[in-house]
């Protein structure tokens, strides 16, 4: 088996990195940028010539700036962060719910010269995580107030008062006003 010179492995893995559709970007153990593909660009909305160079902090919210600090703390000690659920900024200030790998990069000697992170765009999961546990809490609300109703109607004989009940759990159930039923 023969292996490829260098510089074309180099060109590939070059190319493997620009063609993602995750963010790859690399810092040093300072966390400044080193290196933003074209999926950072696309998601972040910074070219390559805005952010190489700057602190990796300008994506991170002011509330989750303490993560910036674990994560190089844990770097510096050859750590691999796997699928660590954060939240990041844009340059038009929108707020990115992603998944990040962070890994050491590594000299030929093993010394840590700096990171990889991988990030993946999970809002879209987020949102309709977040819809669907609403969506499960409505149900069971829904749920609650039919069985209600039920128990009135098995154990009542009163018209009147299953009548009421019914009037009521339709009421609750569909936000009617008040005399609407």
């Amino acid at each position: 088996m023969h292996s490829l010179p260098d510089d074309v492995v180099f060109r590939h893995l070059a190319r493997v990195v620009e063609s993602s559709d995750d963010a790859i970007v690399s810092k040093d153990l300072n966390g400044v940028i080193t290196s933003w593909n074209g999926a950072a660009e696309r998601m972040f909305g910074y070219s390559s010539a805005e952010l190489v160079g700057r602190p990796v902090r300008i994506l991170i919210p002011a509330e989750r700036q303490s993560e910036e600090d674990d994560i190089l703390a844990r770097l510096r000690r050859g750590e691999r962060i796997e699928h660590f659920e954060t939240v990041r900024v844009t340059k038009d200030g929108r707020r990115l719910d992603i998944a990040l790998t962070i890994s050491p990069v590594r000299d030929e000697s093993g010394k840590i010269l700096g990171a990889s992170k991988i990030a993946r765009d999970i809002t879209g999961i987020k949102h309709a995580e977040r819809e669907r546990i609403r969506l499960l809490q409505e149900n069971a609300a829904v749920t609650e107030a039919l069985n209600n109703v039920g128990t009135i109607v098995a154990s009542e004989l009163d018209r009147s008062k299953i009548v009421q009940a019914v009037t009521d759990a339709a009421t609750m159930l569909t936000a009617a006003e008040f005399g609407a039923f």
